[in-house]
């Protein structure tokens, strides 16, 4: 969702990018119950996105921040970095609508992958980002499946785990451009630890 105007007027009943009671987040934490790993993208409209479709700097700032399925508490929330570790400037900053401290974590993005777009063109934005994340959550998940059974399988646990593993080159803890760092899969060997 681009713009606010698309949605519900922000802080009523129904709109997608602030209302904890919309039925699709429902069906978001249904999934998580079920051991579902979520993993969503931060999002573009951030404070440098040049797209048309984003709200102009003259909207109240708040709406072109994390919002909806983005911001709920039981997604991954991926924002993106390049292959140097530079925030993505299109990319939607927190804090959360719905969840204080998102995004989550960063993936990369801004690299040669698909050539979906010829073969010179780099995939970008936070949703090249995201499935970077995923394959990392796919990765863990195929030593350590989800077990109802054990809170240390959780998707929280999961989420848990990446963001107390992520690398933040500016700080300790959470911010709202990378969240808690950036992706460290040289990492993934202590999971047996946590996991």
């Amino acid at each position: 969702m681009f713009h606010p105007d698309w949605d519900a007027m922000p802080g009523t009943p129904g709109s997608y990018f602030d209302d904890p009671l919309h039925p699709f987040f429902e069906l978001l934490e249904d999934l998580a119950s079920m051991g579902v790993d979520l993993v969503f993208a931060a999002g573009n409209c951030g404070p440098d996105c040049p797209d048309g479709r984003c709200p102009p700097p003259s909207i109240d700032p708040a709406h072109r921040r994390i919002g909806g399925a983005n911001a709920h508490r039981d997604v991954l929330c991926v924002t993106g970095v390049d292959v140097n570790r530079r925030l993505a400037g299109y990319a939607s900053h927190g804090p959360g609508t719905l969840q204080h401290e998102k995004p989550d974590v960063a993936g990369y993005t801004h690299f040669l992958g698909s050539r979906a777009f010829g073969a010179s063109a780099a995939d970008t934005g936070t949703s090249a980002a995201c499935p970077i994340a995923a394959g990392v959550v796919a990765a863990l998940r195929s030593r350590f499946p989800t077990d109802p059974a054990s809170p240390r399988r959780s998707p929280a646990a999961i989420r848990d785990y990446l963001r107390q593993t992520a690398d933040n080159p500016h700080q300790r803890g959470w911010n709202a451009q990378y969240g808690f760092g950036v992706l460290d899969t040289s990492q993934l060997d202590t999971a047996a630890n946590v996991l």
